[in-house]
């Protein structure tokens, strides 16, 4: 089988359904998006600028908690 792009359009959309390939790329990437915006919001090491770090890390999580809320409500919906 030859894989084109135009190939992989079902794999990505779905037929009718959601893609576990899709879900699972949200997932992971609220997932990790989460764990770097924990990181930076609550970094010890003081590496940069407190207040700085700790915004960008507290929009992060909430990014990452979105991105999570999406995987569930589209794996919920089917």
């Amino acid at each position: 089988m030859t894989v084109t792009p135009t190939s992989l359009l079902p794999l990505a959309a779905g037929d009718r359904a959601t893609s576990p390939v899709l879900l699972g790329f949200f997932a992971v990437g609220g997932v990790i998006a989460m764990t770097a915006g924990l990181s930076w919001a609550f970094d010890i090491r003081g590496l940069a600028p407190a207040g700085y770090l700790r915004v960008l890390g507290a929009a992060l999580t909430l990014a990452g908690l979105g991105l999570l809320f999406v995987t569930y409500t589209l794996w919920h919906l089917g």
